[in-house]
Formats: structure tokens, sequence, C-alpha cells
């Protein structure tokens, strides 16, 4: 059976070493901590050896001691993902966030990105900083959402469910994520070939059928006219065109960029097609669930609505969201509050408002919650499923009209040669010699 050695402390804080004999890591943590112990490193003592020794060249100094880099720390976010999955199960169970911290470096193991921001969120907590403070200033790749999850939790005494529920949406968004790149890969294949076959119809086969119809001096039809028109003037004001585009797309980013040009903005998010639902459901989830958290923790429901308004970053909902905080402020109900908002169904109004009745408010935004990530994984299977027919449509749209564009092309032309052949009289010293002309007419 492998052989793990541990560096724990005791209730007294003395620091104590050995080893235990376990089947697996998780095995070995859970005896030392039913010695009564704190592990904050737990390590296979023939595998951490032979990892270190791996590793070294890289990674380590001269003194075996990990290098963390100075710069900023970019994660996956399969490793975001891992990092709130592994910090979840150790606050969970029962351990303090400084030695989970100190855990989660595996020493003497491969050293990767999650472990190496876990050594310099342990650094800047022991230095005295927050812990949603620290996650900013540690890496890029946990993001304003992640952080505020993070706050809201602290300040409820319910960090590590915080981030196992934040480890479970960040699982759903990348099954989304897949499933979404599996589907889109026949409608993009029909993207490009319906791109392909555009480019061909308007500089090889309408320049051809062009020459054809010259050649034989038929009239050109009106279809063929207005395509070699608009070719003629994309090819002489292209770089005009494309200014336009340029200037379009800066005016816009920075009006979305503006305080009133991306609240804006963000409320036409909201009503967009597929889209919009889907970041409905996904607030409704993430706001009831921290404040469900909150509301466990015993943090009184002003402050937590205030922490909880921070899980989103549109800045429309955050302005309606501030707007029920004073009204709560004011001696408002909750349910009150949020129905004046205008963001909430109001089926999840009324749970909220039997739970105020009842007493059980945590209870009632939990299953709330529940509810809204329920909604929220059924809108995602929407859109998914929904994306790959409405692109081909597109895309069969696109092909069908230059089809039809070259079935007129051709037909007028026919048409045109016919009336030419029908006006067509031969002279008179022929007129004789082909009595039946006008059969072959």
């Amino acid at each position: 059976m492998p052989q793990f050695s541990y560096h724990a402390v005791d209730g007294s804080g003395k620091e104590i070493n050995g080893s235990v004999e376990a089947p697996d890591r998780a095995s070995a943590v859970r005896q030392v901590s039913g010695r009564g112990l704190q592990p904050f490193k737990v390590t296979e003592v023939a595998v951490a050896t032979a990892n270190a020794k791996a590793a070294a060249p890289s990674r380590t100094n001269s003194k075996g001691v990990v290098i963390v880099p100075t710069g900023p720390i970019k994660m996956s976010p399969s490793q975001v993902q891992i990092f709130a999955e592994e910090l979840s199960e150790l606050l969970e169970a029962g351990m303090r966030l400084e030695p989970a911290l100190k855990l989660m470096e595996g020493k003497g193991e491969t050293v990767v990105p999650y472990r190496l921001v876990s050594r310099r969120l342990g650094d800047l907590v022991r230095e005295g900083h927050p812990f949603h403070s620290a996650l900013r200033m540690s890496s890029p790749s946990f993001g304003e959402l992640f952080s505020s999850v993070a706050a809201a939790g602290e300040a409820g005494g319910s960090l590590g469910m915080a981030m196992k529920r934040q480890a479970q949406y960040l699982s759903a968004a990348r099954d989304i994520r897949s499933k979404v790149a599996v589907a889109l890969i026949y409608p993009t294949f029909l993207t490009v070939a319906g791109i392909g076959v555009t480019i061909l119809f308007m500089t090889f086969l309408i320049p051809r059928l062009m020459e054809l119809i010259k050649s034989s001096r038929g009239g050109v039809p009106p279809i063929a006219a207005f395509l070699m028109a608009s070719s003629e003037f994309l090819k002489n004001n292209w770089l005009f065109l494309l200014m336009g585009i340029v200037v379009t797309v800066v005016s816009f980013i920075v009006f979305i960029r503006s305080p009133g040009g991306k609240q804006v903005w963000d409320r036409i998010k909201l009503r967009l097609p597929f889209v919009g639902g889907v970041l409905q459901a996904s607030f409704h989830s993430q706001f009831l669930e921290t404040l469900a958290s909150l509301s466990t923790g015993g943090l009184p429901l002003l402050r937590g609505l205030e922490l909880a308004s921070r899980v989103t970053l549109n800045s429309y909902i955050h302005s309606q969201l501030t707007k029920a905080i004073d009204a709560v402020r004011d001696g408002a109900n909750l349910s009150r509050a949020l129905e004046r908002t205008g963001l909430f169904p109001s089926n999840m109004v009324e749970m909220v408002r039997l739970g105020e009745h009842t007493g059980d408010l945590p209870g009632a935004l939990r299953r709330s919650a529940d509810r809204c990530a329920k909604d929220l994984g059924r809108a995602l299977e929407k859109v998914a499923a929904a994306m790959q027919p409405v692109i081909i449509l597109m895309m069969a749209g696109v092909i069908g009209v230059m089809a039809y564009l070259m079935i007129s092309i051709i037909f007028d032309t026919v048409k045109g040669l016919q009336r030419k052949r029908t006006s067509f009289s031969p002279p008179a010293q022929y007129q004789n010699t082909y009595p039946k002309y006008e059969h072959f007419v």
C-alpha cells in the first residue's frame, strides 16, 4: 500500500510531521484529519521524489523550492474549474482557507498553473488581503464574476459552498460550449461553402456568361446588368466601403463603452432572440444562489443584496438591482422590490413571497435558484439545437438566391435570342430558295 508523508498542525498550532499508509491521497487526508490534526501538505513518498526531480530543472531553484512567476498567471477554463473543485472540497471538509491553499500548492508534484496560483493566493492571504481581492491580484483568469461570488461567500461564511456552486457552473458552461462547438461544425462548413460559391458566381461564372451574351449580340438582361453594376461599384469603391465599415464598428465600440451606451446595449442583449433568454436564466440562477448562500450564513438581507448584485456584469440589471436595494432599505419587502425591477418572472417572485411568509426565505431562494439552473440548461440546449438549422436555412437562402439569379440570366438571354431570331427576315433573293424558312424560325 502506498505511503504518504504529511505535515499538519494540532489544536495548539504546533506543526507535526509523520506518515500514513493509504490507498490514495484522499484517504490519507481523511486519516490525518481523523487524528485531530489539520494537514496542509500530504504527498506520496515515492512519487513525490520522482516528480520533484523531473520538475526541478525548469520550475525550481537549486534548493528545490518552486519558483512562482512574478507576472500574471493565466489558466484555462478547465484549470479554473479544477481549482474551484479542489478548494471547495477542502473547505467543506472543515479546513481553514490558508491551510487549504497550502495543501493545494502540491509541493513535490508536477507544477501546473493553478498550483502556482494557489501558492500566490496563499501568500496574499497571509499578508492580510481578502480572498476575493487576492483572486483579482493573482490571476486574470478568474474574472469579475468568480471574484464577486467569492466575495459573497466569504462575507456569508459559506466560501466552500460558493466555490462548489461556481465549479458546477463552470462545468455546465464547458459542457454547453462543447455541445455548441460540435453543433457548429456542419453549419460552419456550409457557411464556408456558401461564401465560396458566391465568390465563384461573382468572379467567374457571371463574367463568363456576360461575355457569351455580348458575343451573341443579345441584349443584357436586367438582373445581369444589376449584378455587373454592383460588381463594378464594389471594385471602384471598396476602399470607401471598408473605411465606412471601420468607422461604424469603432463608433459602435465607443458607444457601448460609454456609461449610457453600455446600459442601452446591455438592455438590448436581454431582448435578443435565444441569447436574451440564456443571459436572463444565467443571471437568475447566479443571483438567487448567491443570495440564498448569504442568507443561510446569517448575513443581513440588505448586505446580502449588495453583494449578490455584483454577480452580474450587465449594467442595466445592476441599475435595476440598485433600485431594489434602495426599496428594501426603505422598508419594502424583498418580493415587492424584485417585482418592481421587471427582471424576474412572476412565479419566481411568488416563491420568494411565500418564503417571506413562512419564514424560510433562504430555502425559497435556494429552490428558486435550482429551478433557474434547470431553466438555464434547457435554454442553452434550445440555443444549441436551433443554431444549426438557422444557419443551414440562411446559407440555403444565399445559395438559392444565387441560383435563381443565374437561372434568370440564362432564361432572359435565351428569350432575347429567340426574339431576335423571330424578328429576322431573309433577303428577297433567298426567299424563293428557302420557301419554308418560316418553319425553321
